[in-house]
C-alpha cells in the first residue's frame, strides 16, 4: 500500500523536531511515499509563515525531499521550487507559471502580481 504523506508529516521529516515522528517518516520515505504538490505548497506556507525559513532553503528543503520520494508532478513542483526560491511570488503563482511552461497550458488570471510573473518568466 501506498504512503501518502500529508503536511505535518513531511515538516516533522524536514525539521526533525519530533525524532520518533520523523524517524516513522524516514521509514516511510524509504519504502517510497508520495507527497502532492498541494502538500508541498502548504509546507511552503508553514516552512515560511511559521518557521521563518528563507525561501532559498525552503526550496533546497523542498527540492531535496522531492528527490527522495514519489511525486507525481515532480518536474512542475521543481520548476515551481525554482521560480520561487528566485522571486518574492506566491508558490501557488509559481506553480500555475511551472505548469504553463512545462505543460504547455495557458493560464487565464486577472491578477496583476502572476502576469507581472509570468511576463518575467517569458522574458528570461
Amino acid at each position: 500500500m501506498l504512503t501518502l504523506l500529508d503536511t505535518n508529516a513531511a515538516l516533522r521529516y524536514l525539521l526533525e523536531d519530533i525524532q520518533e515522528q520523523a524517524d516513522v517518516v524516514a521509514d516511510a520515505v524509504l519504502n517510497g511515499a508520495e507527497i502532492t504538490i498541494e502538500v508541498l505548497a502548504e509546507c511552503v506556507y508553514v516552512l515560511e509563515g511559521v518557521y521563518h525559513v528563507s525561501r532559498s532553503d525552503i526550496a533546497e528543503s523542498l527540492g531535496c525531499l522531492l528527490d527522495e520520494v514519489t511525486c507525481r508532478r515532480k518536474q512542475v513542483a521543481a520548476t515551481a521550487l525554482g521560480y520561487y526560491s528566485g522571486s518574492t511570488f506566491d508558490f501557488v503563482d509559481c506553480i500555475l507559471a511551472a505548469e504553463r511552461d512545462l505543460e504547455e497550458r495557458v493560464v487565464l488570471t486577472f491578477d496583476k502580481k502572476l502576469s507581472k510573473l509570468l511576463t518575467s518568466i517569458d522574458s528570461v
